[in-house]
Order: C-alpha cells, then sequence, then structure tokens
C-alpha cells in the first residue's frame, strides 16, 4: 500500500506538471477550482470503489437517465425498422457492426426536444441556477459550466453540451474549453455498458466516468485559464433565445435542432475519419510497414503507463490500447482488453485510462456538434481541439494514478 500511494501521487504531480508545462498562462492559473478538482476525485475514488452506497447511487442515477434517453429508440425503431437492431445491412460488413448514426446520432433529435421542452417550461434555467450556486462554491464555476459538467456524467459530449445550448454563444473561450474538455473526459451513462460487455469491469468505468468531471476541471483551468471577465448565468441572458410559442412548438424546435447537429457530427465524420486512415497509410508507406499510427501513440505512451504506476510486464499493452483510443476511439481499445493478458492492476489502470472520449474523432464530434450549436463558436471549437484532447487523456490517466492508491488485488 504505501508503494502504491507513493507512486499514485508521483503519477498524479507528473501529470500536474505536464500540464503546467503546456498551460497558456500559468500566472492566469486559478488554484481554487484546481485543488478541489483534485479532492473531489479523490472523494468520488473512495465513495465507488470502496463503498457499496456511493456506487449503487450512481448506477442508480444512471439507470434512470438512461432509461429517458432509451426511449429516443421508440422513435427509430418506427421510422428505420430492422436498422434500428443496430446492425449494418451494407453488404461488406459484419452483422455485428454498429450503425453510429442510428444507435449514437439519432438519439441527439431526442435529447434536443426535451431540452428544448425543459427550456420551455423554464426547468432548465432554474437547473443551470442551482447548479451555479453549489459548483460555484466548491469549483469556482459559473451554472452554465456546471450544468454542462454535471449533465456529461449521464449523456454524451454533445448532449451535455446541449443542456447548455443558449449559452454557448456567450461563454468565454476558457469556459467553452471547460465545457469541450468534460465532454471529452467522459463517456455518459449508456456507453459503460458497452464496455462491460467488451470485457470492462463496470464498477471501473462507472468509477472512472464520474472522477472524470473533477479531473477535467482541473486540467483545463490549467491548460487554458480564464483571462476575460466571466459572464455568470444572470449576465448571460435568455432574451434572444425563444423555446418556442408553446410546448408543442418547443419540442418540435429542439427536434430539428438536434437533426441539424446530428447532420453536421455525421457530416465532419465523413471527412475526418478518412483522413485519419490516409493518414496512417502514409505513415505505415513510408516505414514500409514498420510502424502505424497507434504504434506510434503506443510508444508516446509508454511514459505514461510509467507515470500512472502501470506493473511493467503490462506497460507495452497499456500505451498500445491507450494509443489506439486516442488515434481511433475507446471503443475499438476496449475490443483488445481482454485479448491484452494484464494482470489485474494493468486491467485496472487500463480500465480507467480507456474510459473517456479523448481521441481525434471527437475533434469532429465537437466541431459538428457544439458548431452547430453555436455557429459563431465553431472556429473556437476547432482552434481548441487538440488541446481539448491533450487535457482529456491527462483527466483520464489521471483518473487512473488515483484509482492505483486504492486498488486491492
Amino acid at each position: 500500500m504505501p508503494e502504491q500511494l507513493l507512486r499514485g501521487l508521483a503519477g498524479g504531480a507528473a501529470l500536474l506538471t505536464i500540464a503546467l508545462l503546456c498551460s497558456r498562462d500559468r500566472r492566469l492559473i486559478q488554484w481554487k477550482p484546481v485543488l478541489s478538482g483534485i479532492g473531489f476525485n479523490m472523494l468520488f475514488a473512495l465513495l465507488i470503489l470502496r463503498t457499496s452506497g456511493g456506487r449503487a447511487a450512481f448506477e442508480g442515477i444512471s439507470a434512470v437517465l438512461l432509461k429517458i434517453l432509451q426511449f429516443s429508440g421508440e422513435g427509430t425503431r418506427f421510422v428505420f425498422g430492422p436498422l434500428f437492431d443496430g446492425f449494418s445491412r451494407i453488404p461488406g460488413y459484419s452483422s455485428s457492426s454498429f450503425v453510429f448514426v442510428l444507435g449514437a446520432l439519432v438519439p441527439i433529435i431526442f435529447f434536443g426536444a426535451l431540452i428544448n421542452m425543459l427550456y420551455y417550461l423554464g426547468i432548465m434555467q432554474r437547473i443551470v441556477r442551482s447548479m451555479a450556486w453549489g459548483l460555484r462554491r466548491l469549483f469556482g464555476l459559473g451554472g452554465p459550466e456546471a450544468t454542462a459538467a454535471a449533465s456529461n456524467i449521464f449523456v454524451g459530449q454533445v448532449q451535455g453540451a446541449m443542456t447548455v445550448a443558449p449559452y454557448i454563444a456567450g461563454m468565454t473561450e476558457a469556459q467553452l474549453f471547460q465545457v469541450m474538455v468534460v465532454g471529452m473526459s467522459t463517456v455518459g451513462a449508456g456507453m459503460p455498458l458497452v464496455y462491460a460487455g467488451m470485457g470492462a469491469r463496470m464498477d471501473y468505468v462507472l468509477a472512472a466516468n464520474i472522477m472524470a468531471v473533477p479531473a477535467a476541471v482541473v486540467f483545463a483551468k490549467i491548460l487554458l485559464p480564464e483571462r476575460q471577465t466571466v459572464p455568470d448565468e444572470e449576465t448571460l441572458k435568455l432574451s434572444e433565445y425563444r423555446a418556442g410559442v408553446n410546448l408543442l412548438d418547443a419540442l418540435g424546435r429542439g427536434a430539428m435542432d438536434g437533426w441539424k447537429v446530428v447532420l453536421a457530427i455525421s457530416v465532419m465524420l465523413l471527412a475526418f475519419i478518412p483522413m485519419v486512415h490516409l493518414l496512417n497509410w502514409a505513415i505505415v508507406s513510408v516505414s514500409h510497414n514498420a510502424s502505424d499510427l497507434e504504434t506510434i501513440l503506443g510508444w508516446l505512451f509508454t511514459p505514461a503507463a510509467f507515470i500512472v504506476g502501470v506493473p511493467t510486464a503490462d506497460s507495452a499493452a497499456f500505451a498500445r490500447l491507450v494509443g489506439t483510443k486516442t488515434a481511433f476511439n475507446e471503443v475499438i481499445a476496449f475490443g483488445g482488453l481482454t485479448a491484452a493478458g494484464l494482470s489485474p492492476r494493468g486491467f485496472m489502470l487500463t480500465c480507467f485510462a480507456l474510459t473517456g472520449f479523448a481521441n481525434f474523432t471527437s475533434i469532429a464530434i465537437q466541431i459538428g456538434g457544439l458548431g452547430e450549436l453555436a455557429p459563431t463558436r465553431k472556429g473556437d471549437v476547432a482552434r481548441l481541439g487538440l488541446r481539448c484532447v491533450l487535457a482529456a487523456t491527462l483527466a483520464n490517466l489521471l483518473n487512473a494514478a488515483i484509482a492505483g492508491i486504492l486498488f486491492v488485488g
């Protein structure tokens, strides 16, 4: 235990040092949210990994919200019929190929309608103010930042931003970055079930998802400190935002806004993913099959394995899987988890490091999603994309380092 404690603390310190070295302006860092984030990261780890009550509470909340999101499946099943089984009918693809637009993007339409109805009823505004009251005192976050951060525990990165869509255009650059980083650091309520079906342990993934929120706050505040006057939820007025003339109109407007987001994300992915594969092909060709993008990123993550306390025998597999997650996505990485032959400790640390949307594909998703929610900020989202992947990756690695302290073999 003393060795685990020392290695975990040293790993956390190393990750914070990397963030400080990459910070835009270290003099402007606000240390209250950074220190609070580290403290709550450790607290959440204790509650979920060491207490059955804490784990059950978060599982219950996740189950309720997941059930709400699953209602979107009724509309998808009616419109698309057998395709909603989640399997591809495209020739040349295996029967287990996931139809991403149906399984992951179409629920955004339902979610957009639901959120806009809540804005029409005045419920979301109250949620924003309530979040502001609590999390401003804990982390120094404003209401919109806090609401998006809390939402991302239970919903995807774009849906989390949709909960504060009317506020995004007026956010400062640092606030927008905060929303982006939390979105990339978490995975929502539905994905842990997918990962568990691929061999990951549910308690590890659930803990990592919740711990990612304070960890994301830590690295967002370090990498991109606030240097503008921060508008609060009262300054970010919704006077120009009209949810609808009545509840049905609000439903329709929200659904159409959700559809625009789905279309924008799909177009970005259709362009972005082939570019990643083109880059990978170029690397393979130049190196004469000696290397590829996953391998290069695996080399880069080898020091990270040591930093977070991965056993030496598991370091290569850990680095390769995290590299795969970063180059492509975490689903592909989790697919290779059980075959990696990891020790119990290496398996746990890898689960924590893989739980998050910190990858290059997420840049395209956020440009498409947030860019559609607030078209004036699309350029900012694109410019902050790589820095956001760095912050979210550091957050996921911090989760692994902290969890390593509490590991009981």
